[in-house]
């Protein structure tokens, strides 16, 4: 589902040169949860970012699905986007004077589907996100764990193949961190190919997780590990 080869990231600041991601070769196979493990500055939210295409390598080679999206034109890595990939951000990313509902219809504002399906298929995501309750309630006034569920059910709502997470519990109490890993595990039941970016422990020991790839200075660091490896 997504392959990388000798990607490399560098961000300038006047004269100076910052060398962010450092020859990544990863491989992610339909279907798998991948953990990216970094302390924060290890690079996996970049990395993130141009799996996603919000960014795009300084060289190397990059396949979604595929598609090599970091030669893309702008216009048509949205679009490449908005149809494969879901995102989870770390401070959800909602407009707060919209609701629950009205967020999540975001993604499909694009397409050409009509109001009914659109309609179903914003139901369906909230349902998914176990967020259906609070649909009418403007963001605004949802607490932090209700506000990840409908960042959840937005990035589902056009289903995506990909779901992309980055510190997606960053922002959450332990029972809100746990429900989220619950709703993760039922999404990688339904066959998404998931790759979360954390450095919560949580996430050191899940059931349904496929691998643990330790990042470092923008490396990935020592072998993989198997989730619940003793290495």
């Amino acid at each position: 589902m997504i392959s990388i080869e000798n990607l490399n990231r560098y961000f300038k600041s006047g004269d100076t040169s910052f060398h962010v991601l450092k020859d990544i070769n990863l491989e992610v196979l339909e279907g798998e949860c991948v953990v990216l493990r970094g302390v924060s500055g290890s690079g996996k939210t970049t990395l993130l970012s141009i799996m996603a295409g919000l960014d795009r390598p300084s060289s190397g080679k990059l396949l979604v699905d595929g598609e090599s999206i970091a030669k893309l034109p702008d216009l048509h890595i949205s679009a490449f986007r908005a149809k494969k990939i879901g995102i989870i951000f770390q401070h959800f990313n909602l407009l707060e004077h919209l609701s629950a509902s009205e967020n999540v219809m975001i993604p499909l504002i694009p397409s050409e589907l009509n109001m009914t399906e659109v309609a179903q298929r914003v139901k369906r995501s909230l349902e998914i996100a176990n967020i259906s309750h609070k649909a009418t309630r403007p963001a605004g006034r949802l607490s932090g764990g209700e506000k990840q569920r409908v960042a959840i059910a937005r990035a589902l709502v056009a289903d995506p193949s990909v779901i992309l997470c980055d510190e997606p519990t960053a922002n959450l109490d332990r029972d809100n961190s746990l429900k989220f890993i619950d709703i993760l595990k039922d999404l990688h039941n339904m066959g998404k190919t998931i790759i979360v970016a954390t450095h919560d422990p949580l996430f050191d020991n899940l059931s349904f997780a496929s691998r643990i790839v330790p990042m470092q200075d923008g490396s990935i660091v020592s072998k993989e590990q198997g989730v619940g490896s003793s290495e």
